[in-house]
């Protein structure tokens, strides 16, 4: 997600770490980068590194949970190459 520079509540929304968060937007808003960069935060923060199976993501259709689903899968296949 290198690419992904995000606007200033995207950042707000990605960095919060006070617990459960709810990001709601109109589409095309990046809805889905915020919470793909956001877990991708806690899964590879190098001091407390959370596991995937620790978050509940909830979408509104199935087609949003696939493309979440596919996102994560690309970015944490990514780090593994990085980390190799």
């Amino acid at each position: 997600m290198a690419d992904f520079i995000p606007t200033p509540s995207q950042k707000e929304a990605i960095e919060a770490r006070d617990g459960a968060l709810l990001v709601s937007a109109g589409a095309g808003s990046g809805k889905t980068k915020v919470l793909t960069e956001r877990l991708m935060r806690y899964i590879l923060d190098r001091q407390n590194p959370l596991s995937i199976n620790k978050f509940v993501v909830i979408t509104f259709t199935n087609a949003s949970a696939a493309e979440l689903m596919s996102r994560i899968t690309e970015e944490l296949s990514r780090a593994e190459a990085e980390l190799s």
